[in-house]
């Protein structure tokens, strides 16, 4: 027995004989009976159970930690059993569930994006010549035998100059934009650590992306010969062969035609941009083996936009050095048979356009999915499902303008033997509409659709340190019904219907072309490509 055992058995006793010789009742003499041989076993040192190894929680970081030994001042060492304990009656936090990762309270992640999306086209281009009638006067000339007009009669006709062209673009049309280079900022805050309940966010930007397209053609690409649809006569007269029989007349017929030589320059530049961001309560995990699985819902806003601008210049001229008039030759003696008089002649034209379009696609609503995780060791699988159900705010914005320059040359003539005088005038007027879209199309124009916007997100990551992971994944996104700018206009067949009355004369024509309009059109907006990111937690 040790030195401290026997003083408190020496003093027990002392308070034992004591009260012993003043108590004579039996029932408080067995009850201090009692205590005194109860006092060794309480008053004995707690020191002799042994070590006892109390395994530690499973680390934040998917157990890359060793169990934790707490020393007991023993000798003897003991595991603690903690399989027998019913996790389910024990508080949530209490004590961690066996083989369920601990979550981290905070992360922050951000990840570098190269995504693709999917191609455009430019819808067909058309160029119409601004001018509409040309006077023409056809001319019945009689040549006599020395080859000097001898009469001419010339009558003012109308013939209608609305001409249409239509340039091809490089590329086919097709706007391409790559790979285009994005970021992604995420965050999170775990409100149960060993379950995964919590609430995660991102913010997502994609930066402005350009394209190029463009169409040129040079000035002897084009000539082309306008056909008036009119003819000048010339009579020949021939003298008799026998004397005394009269003069026979022969008679041609050449057409009226205008030389012109056209050339156009088309250029067209195109971007793109997003951004969007969400917020979204992640569900406790279940477990399937190595697999957790556990659900998402939250809120959700995307936004695409994408530009078009289109500049164009139409010019159809008269090359240097050939002229509207007609020389007729005849016996070495030549004739000039103006084709117009007196009425301008449009000998230059310049058509300048610039068309801008602004789209842009404002998806807002909640979004449902789930998280599917494996986990082995250092590695993960992590994967992301969601579908976002909502309104599509779609505005597009259509700036559009043409000016036009035209000069005209007036050609007059006082008499058979008189020269021709020439004088050019210039005009210059701007006026809405060009080549993509029509005066009554300009302005804003807005509209709300139903949208869809699934989204996956795979990855796989490795973590260096008990802080940081890296991650390396591919990402698809689709946007149902969305706007694209090249696409929203379209080629609408028109008749012009031309009427003159001047000259005392009441002429019309009806002429089919084709003219630019707005159109909606939408097509799924399709997102895919690779992401690169790092993950810190605390």
């Amino acid at each position: 027995m040790s030195f401290s055992e026997q003083s408190n058995f020496l003093s027990m006793w002392a308070v034992w004989k004591g009260l012993g010789t003043r108590m004579k009742n039996r029932t408080t003499w067995f009850c201090w009976t009692f205590l005194v041989l109860a006092c060794p076993l309480l008053g004995q040192s707690p020191g002799e159970i042994g070590y006892k190894v109390i395994t530690a929680p499973l680390s934040p970081y998917n157990q890359i930690g060793e169990p934790v030994t707490k020393k007991l001042p023993a000798n003897e060492v003991q595991a603690i059993d903690l399989s027998s304990v019913e996790a389910e009656q024990v508080p949530l936090g209490a004590l961690p569930r066996l083989d369920a990762p601990f979550y981290p309270r905070f992360f922050l992640s951000g990840e570098y994006l190269a995504w693709k999306i999917n191609n455009s086209t430019i819808n067909p281009i058309i160029f119409n010549v601004p001018q509409g009638l040309l006077e023409i006067a056809p001319n019945n000339l009689t040549l006599n035998q020395n080859g000097a007009v001898s009469s001419s009669v010339s009558i003012a006709n109308l013939t209608s100059l609305l001409l249409q062209s239509q340039p091809t673009l490089s590329q086919n049309s097709v706007i391409d934009y790559g790979i285009q280079s994005g970021t992604r900022i995420g965050a999170g805050y775990t409100m149960e650590e060993d379950s995964g309940l919590g609430l995660t966010g991102n913010f997502l930007l994609i930066g402005k992306t350009s394209y190029g397209l463009s169409s040129i053609t040079g000035r002897n690409s084009f000539p082309v010969l306008l056909e008036t649809g009119f003819s000048n006569t010339i009579n020949f007269l021939i003298p008799p062969v026998v004397v005394g029989e009269a003069a026979t007349i022969q008679s041609e017929d050449f057409a009226v035609v205008l030389g012109r030589q056209i050339d156009n320059a088309v250029y067209a530049s195109a971007s793109n941009s997003a951004v969007g961001g969400e917020l979204n309560l992640r569900g406790r995990d279940r477990y399937f083996g190595d697999m957790s699985l556990s659900p998402l819902a939250g809120f959700r806003y995307f936004q695409f936009k994408e530009d078009l601008g289109v500049n164009g210049q139409f010019h159809i001229f008269r090359p240097a050095g050939v002229t509207d008039d007609q020389v007729t030759t005849v016996d070495g003696v030549a004739t000039t048979v103006p084709t117009l008089l007196d009425f301008p002649n449009p000998i230059d034209i310049v058509s300048q356009s610039n068309d801008l379009i602004k789209c842009y696609n404002h998806f807002i609503g909640p979004q449902f999915g789930f998280n599917m995780n494996f986990d082995f060791d250092r590695w993960q699988i992590l994967s992301t499902a969601k579908i976002g159900i909502g309104v599509l705010h779609q505005v597009v914005k259509i700036d559009s303008s043409t000016t036009q320059i035209i000069t005209n040359e007036v050609a007059t003539k006082a008499g058979n033997s008189s020269p021709i005088t020439r004088t050019t005038s210039t005009t210059n007027t701007t006026s809405p509409g060009g080549l993509l879209f029509n005066p009554v199309d300009v302005g804003s124009h807005s509209r709300n659709q139903f949208g869809f916007l699934p989204e996956l997100n795979l990855k796989i990551g490795y973590r260096f340190r008990p802080q940081l992971k890296a991650t390396i994944g591919y990402d698809f996104l689709l946007l149902s019904r969305a706007l694209r700018a090249a696409e929203q206009t379209q080629l609408n067949p028109y008749t012009a219907q031309l009427n003159f009355n001047g000259n005392g004369q009441q002429q019309s024509f009806s002429q089919a072309l084709q003219i630019p309009a707005f159109s909606y059109s939408t097509r799924d907006l399709v997102i895919n490509g690779l992401n690169l990111g790092l993950q810190l937690d605390y």
